[in-house]
């Protein structure tokens, strides 16, 4: 079996590095919708707000594209807005 070539270990530590980033956005929303459905709508605002920052520094970081960041953003802003 050969040696994993310099891209291999580059990829693996980045997924990694980005595997936390990204569950965490996947709880964000979660929590979210959860806050939602249970009708705590302050709640629900706060973790839109702390989703709308981490979701815009990942896509600064590079761990997801830009576009998928401000569609996610603008999905949780949607659901918000429809719940009032």
């Amino acid at each position: 079996m050969p040696a994993p070539s310099k891209r291999d270990k580059q990829s693996l530590k980045r997924f990694e590095q980005n595997r936390g980033v990204e569950s965490r956005l996947k709880n964000l929303s979660k929590g979210f919708f959860r806050a939602l459905e249970a009708g705590d709508r302050e709640r629900a605002r706060q973790l839109r707000d702390e989703s709308q920052r981490t979701y815009d520094k990942a896509a600064t970081k590079g761990v997801i594209h830009p576009n998928k960041a401000a569609r996610k953003v603008s999905r949780l802003d949607k659901a918000l807005a429809s719940s009032e």
